[in-house]
């Protein structure tokens, strides 16, 4: 019979909505890694955040699946870590979160909804010119299925669209996908860029000076990826050298940021503190209720990590 181990600070939730739909499973829960059972350790199924999963593989001889409630996957590309079983992760439910976010502060900023609420403070009728995001262009860093997702909200908003890929293959939703090595001249036409490239070794501070140079001088850009893929002196001498930019800061490389971090007080850097796209259990349930159904009648995956590549 098919054993299936759940870590996580939420495993009761997560069991409440996968049990009922495999009622001859055994289900082996722990809140983390170091209340995992006997049994659990021997468990062929893991569902898991990383950095838990991380401390556990090596452990589980018999383990063949691992799905990371996550979308990176760094923790468990350490070489050092066995790979012995198949990795999954759930790229499939951050997009709209992640187009939310973005849009969320793209809209107040245009609409002007900080005026707005500072002139209702003082009780002033003050009309402004109108602003809209129509006609602008987002590029976004990677091509993934979150950035798809961007492109598509983009398009609703009368945007153009555009990426920078490793591979510059056409995707969905984008005019063109421009190859991120030899093409990074092609960010001089944009409005706004949306880093979404997942932290692996070939994108370890990727995002440096160059792409920075590129950048036209009133870019907005996010970063809602993984903070390890910026090179934080070239952003913060962008954010320096053109006031006229904004930075909306999700993810860093060290988190919590420290609070010496001269991010927090760059005027025209807004910081939150990875909200962008939270593992909502619903989400991740339903990813890893299909999966889990394949998984036992030897059905291929859906998301299957490669671990060479790191997504």
């Amino acid at each position: 019979m098919c054993k299936v181990a759940i870590v996580s600070e939420f495993a009761a939730d997560y069991h409440q909505h996968l049990a009922p739909h495999f009622p001859t499973l055994q289900w082996q829960l722990a809140l983390s890694p170091e209340q995992l059972s006997l049994e659990g350790v021997n468990a062929e199924v893991l569902l898991a955040a990383p950095q838990d999963a991380a401390q556990l593989v090596a452990k589980m001889p018999k383990l063949r699946w691992c799905h990371s409630t996550f979308a990176g996957v760094d923790a468990l590309l350490a070489p050092s870590l066995p790979r012995h079983y198949q990795l999954t992760n759930s790229r499939g439910s951050f997009g709209p979160l992640m187009s939310e976010y973005v849009f969320s502060h793209l809209l107040a900023h245009f609409q002007q909804h900080h005026h707005y609420a500072a002139a209702q403070r003082q009780a002033k009728w003050q009309p402004l010119g109108g602003r809209s995001l129509q006609g602008l262009t987002l590029f976004t860093l990677g091509s993934g299925s979150i950035a798809q997702h961007l492109a598509g909200t983009a398009r609703h908003f009368g945007m153009r669209s555009f990426a920078l890929s490793a591979s510059g293959s056409a995707r969905p939703h984008f005019e063109q996908v421009f190859r991120f090595e030899d093409q990074l001249e092609q960010l001089a036409k944009a409005d706004i860029v949306v880093a979404v490239l997942p932290h692996t070794q070939h994108t370890d501070k990727l995002i440096d000076q160059r792409v920075f140079d590129a950048l036209p001088k009133h870019a907005w850009f996010f970063n809602v990826g993984r903070g390890a893929t910026v090179e934080q002196q070239a952003m913060l001498n962008f954010a320096k050298a053109n006031p006229q930019a904004r930075l909306t800061l999700d993810v860093f490389e060290h988190e919590p940021l420290a609070e010496d971090s001269p991010l927090w007080t760059q005027e025209n850097i807004t910081i939150t503190p990875h909200i962008a796209a939270p593992s909502r259990v619903a989400d991740i349930a339903g990813l890893f209720q299909r999966n889990l159904q394949r998984y036992l009648t030897n059905e291929a995956l859906e998301h299957v990590v490669e671990f060479d590549r790191g997504y």
